[in-house]
């Protein structure tokens, strides 16, 4: 039973942080543009991040697992009313259909640049890969969280510290430092959480039937947190080593990997595939499960449906979602992170363990 727990929190853990896990993260794109801009107090930004992750992991999994929530419905509307969880629905669908067609774009490119294939058709063979892993729905996500997490986790690790050990800053010239997306490395930490939340709460929500004890879910969302700000910490290492050149490039680790290592590079190519294809999956089903309810349909039928509809709309530079919408929906999602911290720290306070 002891094992079977420790697996438990293991994968719920894994499931939170491979919804935050995407391509800008891997890439080192949301590293180098919300904390490595602020240089040394990056390091304090992360760290940050890292503590505002375990502690929305915790608050939300706790009041699903009390409340046996089954959807984000039902955790959004209690606490926001009508109205307002209608406004940050809008929001939050907007936002998770930004990120399903720029991952499908994204991804599509790596599969046209590899198989030298056109776009077109790298676009079309990731929209049918989505595709049949939403028809599975939950199922799904879990299943391809479960088995792809591990792979990218470790890959990242193992490519940030290879970068570190192996450092040679001579392969890069000085860049030009840029300015932060907001005013300081706090108010970066905290727009970052939250338009990551946007997309975490509504998978978390549904995670019901995976958390079968309140220390599986406590733990679980803690266990995210850090497994989250450990990963981030050792990307904006091995990128502070070549800062500030890293920092222009749309893929700063690829920037570092293809100076001196063509083979590192290959293995990095796979990760970053796999990142794109779990956020766009993540996203997706995001997508099918707020579009379906609302619709009122099967959420196989808007799995096909969204999945044809990005074909034509994937075309977003990958660069410049990080850099515009990404803070833009930060700030709009920045009331749901809010009333779930002032509800989770309520219910601790008054003793109910956020039930």
């Amino acid at each position: 039973m002891y094992k079977n727990e420790i697996f438990n929190i293991i994968k719920v853990g894994s499931i939170y942080t491979a919804t935050v896990i995407g391509a800008g993260f891997a890439s080192g794109q949301e590293i180098a543009k919300f904390f490595l801009v602020y240089e040394q107090r990056g390091f304090y930004g992360i760290i940050l991040s890292g503590l505002l992750f375990a502690l929305i992991g915790y608050i939300v999994l706790n009041r699903v697992y009390s409340h046996r929530i089954r959807n984000y419905d039902e955790f959004l509307f209690p606490m926001t009313g009508w109205l307002m969880g209608w406004i940050v629905e809008i929001i939050s669908i907007l936002f998770m259909v930004s990120v399903f067609f720029i991952m499908i774009a994204g991804s599509g490119s790596l599969v046209s640049d590899t198989f030298y294939i056109k776009m077109e058709y790298g676009i079309f063979i990731m929209s049918f890969i989505c595709m049949l892993i939403l028809l599975a729905d939950i199922r799904g996500v879990v299943g391809l969280g479960t088995l792809i997490t591990p792979v990218l986790i470790t890959g990242i690790i193992a490519i940030g510290i290879y970068i570190i050990v192996t450092r040679d800053i001579s392969v890069f010239n000085s860049g030009n430092i840029l300015t932060g997306l907001t005013k300081n490395w706090v108010s970066s930490a905290i727009v970052y959480v939250s338009y990551n939340s946007i997309l975490s709460v509504v998978v978390l929500s549904g995670l019901f039937p995976y958390l079968k004890s309140r220390k599986v879910a406590g733990l679980g969302g803690i266990m995210g947190g850090a497994m989250l700000c450990v990963i981030a910490l050792i990307i904006y290492l091995a990128l502070y080593i070549f800062y500030p050149a890293t920092i222009h490039s749309e893929f700063p680790i690829m920037s570092v990997l293809v100076k001196y290592n063509t083979a590192i590079t290959k293995v990095y190519s796979l990760v970053l595939w796999l990142a794109m294809l779990l956020s766009a999956v993540t996203s997706g089903y995001c997508i099918t499960e707020r579009i379906g309810s609302k619709l009122k349909l099967k959420q196989k039928y808007t799995a096909v449906i969204i999945c044809g509809v990005a074909i034509p709309f994937s075309s977003m530079g990958f660069s410049n979602l990080i850099a515009a919408i990404y803070p833009l929906f930060g700030y709009m999602g920045l009331f749901m992170v809010i009333l779930i911290l002032v509800n989770g720290l309520k219910d601790i306070r008054s003793g109910r363990d956020a039930s």
